[in-house]
């Protein structure tokens, strides 16, 4: 596993410089890297680590370096800039077709809104309706959460920025770590790390994202038109390994849990119980209503214009 210092201003981490190359070589072995938004902090990040592990890549033929990026539009600009291919928040695929990158969605990952709001075990605030009046802690404008934060409170009768003020403070833990002090009333926080802090400090989830928004696609497979053109049976290939990943989940989940926590250096049980309230959320298969969701989410936002053609952006192999 690596993280990128291309973008975002991460660090390496993990073994290794990367697969210097996109290639099949002669022993009929691709070579490369494949990039993976949010990889050791985001829940939909499990069936690749499991595909990882467990030796799914290489029985496709696939010596592949999964490949951490910071997320929106960073992972498909990363994906154009040479990797080719990799998974990406969905809205942000189809930001950069708007804006001209070439690129394709072929396939589903993570089918429920992720973002979740938390506060302090010894908060007054026990539902989304007791927030009115407090201060939420967002990422920034733009983001997913910002987005979902916006449109829960809507859903729920309140209105952002009247009822309740939105707080830019940055990411999931930063979040936390400011609830924490009295800054924010309710945190932002996703999978895997809103069960540690959970387990780690007795905080309580007020909502989740995916208790209002039903019909969703959060994060994608996808690959620019060459790469795709080219390496049909890589990306092939590499969905069967991930969809190995996504069959453990659903059929082994302790086992799963236990290789999913190694890999991202949770405690099993912690591992555990992220999967367990994910389960069922991973596929690789898209349904029109979620895209459909996912576009007039990106409209509703204005990061998407308003004529958007999902047809033109997501393909079959």
């Amino acid at each position: 596993m690596r993280v990128t210092a291309a973008l975002g201003g991460l660090l390496a981490v993990g073994a290794g410089a990367g697969c210097a190359t996109q290639s099949r070589g002669r022993d009929g072995v691709y070579r490369g890297d494949v990039a993976i938004t949010g990889l050791a902090s985001l829940i939909h990040s499990a069936p690749f680590l499991i595909a990882a592990s467990e030796g799914y890549y290489e029985e496709e033929m696939l010596a592949l370096e999964n490949v951490q990026f910071p997320g929106g539009l960073d992972t498909v600009r990363g994906i154009g800039s040479g990797i080719g291919f990799g998974t990406s928040a969905t809205i942000p695929v189809f930001i950069a077709v708007e804006r001209g990158l070439d690129v394709k969605a072929f396939g589903n990952v993570y089918t429920a809104a992720s973002v979740d709001f938390i506060a302090p075990a010894d908060s007054p605030i026990n539902t989304i309706e007791d927030v009115r009046g407090r201060t939420i802690g967002v990422s920034s404008p733009g983001s997913n959460s910002t987005d979902f934060a916006e449109k829960t409170l809507r859903l729920a009768g309140l209105t952002p920025g009247v009822d309740v003020e939105l707080l830019s403070v940055g990411s999931a833990s930063d979040s936390w770590t400011v609830a924490s002090q009295g800054v924010v009333d309710v945190a932002w926080t996703a999978s895997p790390l809103s069960e540690r802090i959970i387990a780690e400090t007795g905080a309580k989830v007020i909502w989740r994202s995916r208790d209002y928004v039903q019909d969703w696609s959060d994060t994608c497979l996808c690959a620019t038109t060459p790469f795709i053109e080219k390496n049909r049976d890589v990306l092939a290939g590499w969905m069967r390994a991930v969809g190995r990943g996504i069959e453990m989940i659903d059929t082994d989940l302790e086992r799963a849990a236990e290789i999913y926590g190694r890999t991202i250096k949770y405690k099993p049980e912690i591992a555990l119980a992220a999967l367990e309230n994910s389960r069922g959320f991973f596929s690789l298969d898209f349904a029109r209503p979620q895209l459909e969701a996912v576009v007039a989410s990106g409209v509703e936002a204005g990061r998407l214009g308003g004529k958007v053609d999902i047809d033109s952006v997501v393909v079959e192999l």
